[in-house]
């Protein structure tokens, strides 16, 4: 379908995406005879500090290009991320243990053996602590055979030399190398899955073991300020109401997967569900209140074939799905979450050959740094959904304070509004995740009068500068937000508003 491009009257839309309706969706033809006006509540909060938007980051199984690096560092100069979440393996920095039990870590050899080892993982917490964006850090389970000993293995998470290496890693990472940046330790991916674990037997008291374990052995090094964020559970939602009632002492950061359906970001299934879950937290967890709570991965199922691959995220529609979602996150009281994933060189999904194939790797990314190797130069362009996700990422940046949108009785018709940092300034998302043409005033009593910038995500109309990176589709005279700014939105899309105080 071609959108014609989207009509705005003069006011402001001052609204993070926190509206779920509940009526009938409307037919396209009457969709714009009626405008669902919405009001922001300057005066109440949802989130009072919002963790931001996060992108998964990992050590590359097929290393990009030196141009591809520079080229990646760009990309997120420009959406400005407000966390990584980066995941490796002990065995990238343990050789295994020396005759008296002691490992035997890569960093006490030359740089050159580092690098060669570690080099994508030291790359990416560069990256990080110059541009000083928060670090995730963690190891998607048990290393598994680290040398040729007899003892080199290590298979459970309960295993107390596990807990060394990782904190023997963390401790140099952060002393060592200065990577203050890393504040938080996830570790093990998805211990509710019998995907990660030997001969698929889910083991929780060992993996509760090794939370406890890893905790103790932090506070004895000194690493008392590194958060361990958990469960880290992908679906499988008792398993977080178990650890919120039987370990939240050791769980500094609330944290989970979810791979929706189609139907459950439409049905607004993902805040109703999160919203419950945070609640159940709170009644076991007596600091919850001062954790965070966010997204670890995030992503949609429906369409994923060939082992682990989401073609979709080549698609317009993707990025609104996403968006929708996130919308619900923060509608929710959660206060972030990141996204599955950036690159998709960085995980092969069906063997390793020396040049990846079609179905070599995971396709979930932003983009595809081998894509010009594997004969598809295109696929390194940004993808449609990097638009909408570094939107959110720059437009509700860390510590902004979600505020609560009045529901709009338009179904599939989300709205997000947040006050940034710099007081005054208010951001605001719409989503329209139905084909039906729309029409919104958005009012903020007493907001005052704002210059106003608008962005579009829809199919035909999503304006962009010559490195893919959205650029304003309209800009707006000053403009009392209190009155209100009509937003008529074509069809299935999203609309974006940034506002700055008149001087």
């Amino acid at each position: 379908m071609k959108f014609p491009r989207l009509r705005l009257t003069v006011g402001l839309l001052l609204a993070w995406f926190t509206a779920n309706g509940s009526v009938a969706a409307e037919r396209s033809s009457a969709g714009a005879g009626t405008v669902a006006e919405v009001r922001v509540d300057r005066q109440e909060t949802v989130v009072k500090s919002f963790f931001g938007l996060g992108i998964q980051w990992d050590p590359y199984e097929y290393p990009p290009r030196p141009a591809a690096w520079q080229l990646t560092r760009h990309r997120l100069d420009f959406a400005k991320p407000a966390f990584f979440r980066v995941m490796f393996s002990g065995n990238a920095y343990c050789r295994g243990f020396d005759g008296a039990g002691q490992p035997r870590y890569v960093w006490t050899e030359s740089e050159a053996e580092m690098r060669r080892r570690m080099g994508s993982l030291l790359a990416i917490l560069d990256y990080a602590q110059t541009n000083q964006i928060d670090v995730m850090l963690g190891e998607w389970g048990p290393p598994g055979k680290l040398g040729e000993g007899e003892h080199d293995t290590i298979t459970a998470p309960d295993d107390p030399r596990w807990a060394r290496l990782v904190t023997d890693a963390v401790h140099w990472l952060r002393t060592q190398r200065g990577y203050s940046v890393v504040r938080w330790y996830n570790l093990m991916n998805e211990p509710n899955g019998s995907w990660m674990w030997p001969g698929g037997k889910v083991d929780y008291n060992a993996w509760a073991a090794g939370i406890r374990g890893l905790r103790r052995s932090f506070d004895a090094q000194g690493l008392a300020g590194v958060a361990i964020v958990g469960p880290d559970n992908s679906g499988d939602w008792d398993w977080a109401d178990r650890v919120s009632q039987e370990l939240p002492e050791a769980i500094g950061a609330w944290e989970m997967h979810w791979y929706a359906r189609d139907q459950e970001v439409l049905d607004g299934a993902i805040e109703t569900l999160l919203r419950a879950k945070k609640k159940i937290i709170l009644a076991h967890d007596p600091g919850a209140r001062d954790k965070r709570f966010y997204m670890g991965e995030s992503g949609l199922i429906d369409g994923r074939c060939n082992g682990d691959q989401q073609p979709r995220v080549r698609t317009f529609l993707y990025g609104v799905m996403m968006a929708d979602y996130a919308a619900q996150v923060a509608g929710a009281g959660w206060m972030g979450l990141s996204a599955w994933d950036m690159d998709d060189a960085m995980h092969p999904a069906n063997g390793h050959p020396a040049v990846p194939v079609d179905t070599t790797l995971k396709l979930w990314g932003f983009w595809n740094t081998q894509g010009t190797a594997m004969g598809h130069p295109e696929d390194e362009n940004i993808r449609p959904w990097f638009y909408p996700w570094s939107l959110m990422s720059r437009l509700f940046p860390r510590d902004t304070r979600i505020l609560p949108v009045a529901p709009t009785g338009r179904a599939n018709l989300r709205i997000m509004a947040g006050e940034t940092p710099q007081r005054g300034h208010f951001n605001f998302m719409v989503v329209n995740n139905a084909d039906a043409v729309r029409s919104v005033r958005l009012v903020i009593p007493g907001g005052g009068r704002s210059t106003v910038q608008l962005y579009h995500y829809f199919e035909r109309d999503h304006p962009s500068d010559v490195d893919g990176f959205a650029v304003p589709s309209l800009s707006l005279p000053v403009t009392d937000l209190g009155g209100g700014v009509r937003v008529d939105l074509p069809g299935r899309g999203c609309v974006f508003v940034a506002t700055v105080p008149a001087s």
